[in-house]
């Protein structure tokens, strides 16, 4: 899945932050509270890098703000995890 680029006249920065909430609640949105989930963030570009993830836990406790800290220890990380490349993120059951 990619993103589209933001139309001309909008700010690419609330683009980009609606649309990754929008992949959030779409990914866990079939899960029940009570199922486990995990969620890996790897670079397809760079694949010398590990990937960056959350261990699994139930749905009720993986909330977007969650997953948002997830991206800002990628974003801070010493990893080369750039906006440019292809990010595979990928979410268990």
């Amino acid at each position: 899945m990619r993103l589209l680029p933001p139309p001309i006249d909008s700010d690419p920065v609330t683009h980009f932050l609606d649309n990754m909430s929008d992949l959030f609640e779409n990914a866990l949105r079939n899960c029940n509270e009570s199922d486990m989930v995990g969620v890996t963030i790897s670079n397809e570009v760079n694949v010398q890098e590990n990937p960056i993830g959350i261990g699994f836990r139930r749905r009720d406790q993986l909330s977007e703000e969650v997953i948002w800290s997830m991206f800002e220890n990628v974003a801070q990380s010493n990893n080369r995890f750039n906006a440019m490349d292809r990010l595979v993120v990928i979410h268990s059951v």
